[in-house]
């Protein structure tokens, strides 16, 4: 299905191109970015111990970055389009995403009427539309705490984006998702010659913006990232809905995850999220949500809850305090900065930053 989809979409764009003829060109190039940083505080935070540990991080409330995104018209309503998007440490300076130039997205496509075709390293819709339904968008504290799909990128894929009146659709195929990974650890991260199975990643969904309503659903799913590995598979199935009415908005979704290793049994796991944000003035917001993480066939179910205070200086400029609260069960270790990172296993975690959030 989603094969003769991308069929239909390329066939669409040649005929566009074809159209466009020698129309005079206009293009422009935008250079944009933000930076964040922040004092974070965090108890529990370490394997062996008990301890605490104060630190500057990056990105707490978004992540930092600069980026280039340029347009540029074809004629017959058809324009050529890319982004270059670096992820940047304001701690350290140093390149994020595993150390890429452009690890946050890197593609280049064509887009008109019917929709965009883009190619290259992309945000998956886990990213690009479920990180949104809850109060603390793609914040280091937030849903992905919990899964870190909602914060997966894609290398070496083609993503088709299509807007039909209240309709949002859009569907994706990676060849490898994660070439970064290839290695002695892992012998092949995708693109293999007789094994078009490793490191591929599909999905699609459908989003309805509906004003004060908006609701999504989201398919996603990954075969495993080596030869060995290629018939396992992770995937997800998510909801997630958020409803404004006056100056306050609620957001929540759910979750299903299921694990398939090939020669174990399948591992499952649903998440369910729910949240509230208020505009108490022009420039102070207020948001909370609650997160839970329920493992089947297990007792470790965890849960988080994170609060946020946020006032706006300026159009382009914040100051934020967030607190989040990790609670564990029998032994399960999430913190909140995710599971098994900077925490007593069986412990519970506190954890608060402030910081200033810049756009430009």
């Amino acid at each position: 299905m989603q094969a003769k989809l991308l069929s239909i979409v390329i066939s669409a764009a040649v005929g566009s191109l074809l159209l466009a003829g020698n129309a005079s060109a206009q293009s422009n190039v935008t250079i944009y970015g933000i930076a964040d940083a922040g004092l974070e505080v965090i108890n529990n935070a370490s394997t062996a111990g008990n301890s605490n540990v104060s630190r500057i991080s990056s990105g707490n409330l978004s992540g930092s970055r600069i980026g280039f995104r340029g347009t540029e018209e074809l004629g017959g309503g058809l324009k050529a389009v890319f982004v270059l998007e670096s992820g940047v440490a304001y701690d350290t300076g140093a390149y994020l995403q595993s150390n890429r130039a452009f690890g946050r997205q890197a593609y280049v496509g064509l887009q008109g009427s019917w929709g965009s075709l883009l190619l290259g390293r992309q945000n998956s819709l886990m990213l690009e539309w479920m990180s949104k339904y809850n109060t603390m968008d793609n914040a280091t504290w937030s849903s992905k705490v919990h899964d870190a799909s909602f914060s997966d990128r894609m290398d070496n894929s083609v993503k088709y984006i299509g807007k039909f009146g209240a309709f949002d659709v859009s569907t994706y195929y990676s060849t490898g998702f994660d070439t970064v990974k290839a290695g002695a650890a892992v012998p092949a991260a995708g693109e293999v010659a007789g094994h078009s199975k490793v490191g591929r990643q599909m999905g699609g969904g459908v989003q309805y913006n509906g004003g004060d309503l908006r609701m999504a659903v989201v398919y996603d799913k990954k075969n495993g990232s080596s030869i060995a590995a290629e018939n396992d598979t992770d995937t997800h199935l998510t909801f997630g809905a958020r409803y404004k009415f006056g100056d306050a908005e609620v957001l929540g979704g759910y979750l299903q995850r299921k694990q398939e290793v090939v020669g174990k049994a399948d591992a499952r796991t649903n998440m369910s999220w729910i949240g509230m944000t208020y505009q108490l003035s022009e420039a102070l917001q207020l948001s909370g949500s609650y997160y839970k993480t329920d493992v089947k066939d297990s007792d470790k179910d965890p849960s988080s809850i994170i609060t946020m205070v946020k006032y706006s200086l300026s159009k382009r400029t914040d100051l934020y305090l967030i607190n989040s609260y990790a609670m564990n069960k029998n032994g399960s270790n999430l913190g909140v900065n995710g599971f098994g990172t900077d925490i007593v296993a069986g412990k519970n975690q506190f954890g608060t930053m402030a910081g200033i959030r810049h756009t430009f």
